[in-house]
């Protein structure tokens, strides 16, 4: 009888932990996170190496120091605690964030997108982007941190920027890793250049 009841309880705990396929909820991301990227052509020409690590996190918001190996040189960085950045390393602000994630997220789901890029202190904007974000299925994805199950979330957009007379397409694409707490790797096209970012290594503070 003692047996049984035991038995049950951990049926009925099991749901609990384990992460529904269907159904991903929002990362518990913590201070001490980090996850190190090789991006190409992503951030500048080239191929560079930066480390992420979680300075700060409360309900409402992520702060983020960048750090690019080898130079040492470090960028600060604000998201929602949904993965959708609020500030870049650059110091673009994104108006009101870049609005990518929804969770939890649900296989078939999709969403618009409508976010602008300003300047520090500026009032105008520098770009304006609108589209659709569209959880679209899972995948085996293979980066240099190993091998994942993750989510593929492509996102479509028009990118109108204050320099340029017409809209251009871009097309990214997010591989998500819950256990991960991160995107183990990402990729940008546009009519100009490619850029892509995966994961080298990651730490979790379990604690």
């Amino acid at each position: 009888m003692m047996r049984s009841l035991a038995l049950l309880l951990a049926v009925a705990v099991l749901p609990a932990f384990a992460q529904d396929p269907a159904r991903v909820v929002k990362p518990e991301i913590r201070v001490g996170d980090s996850w190190t990227y090789r991006s190409t052509n992503l951030l500048w020409p080239g191929t560079h190496e930066q480390e992420l690590r979680v300075s700060f996190v409360d309900a409402r918001t992520l702060l983020v120091v960048s750090t690019t190996k080898g130079e040492g040189k470090e960028y600060d960085s604000s998201w929602t605690p949904e993965w959708n950045a609020v500030t870049a390393p650059s110091g673009l602000m994104f108006r009101p964030n870049s609005g990518l994630f929804r969770f939890p997220l649900r296989i078939g789901d999709k969403h618009e997108v409508n976010y602008e890029l300003l300047r520090p202190r500026g009032n105008l904007p520098e770009s304006a982007t609108s589209g659709s974000s569209m959880v679209a299925g899972w995948e085996t994805v293979e980066v240099p941190a190993g091998k994942f199950r993750a989510v593929r979330i492509e996102l479509d957009t028009m990118v109108r920027s204050a320099e340029a007379p017409r809209a251009f397409p871009r097309r990214a694409t997010f591989w998500y890793v819950p256990e991960v707490r991160r995107w183990v790797k990402f990729q940008v096209t546009t009519p100009k250049f490619t850029g892509i970012e995966e994961l080298i290594e990651y730490k979790l503070n379990e604690n």
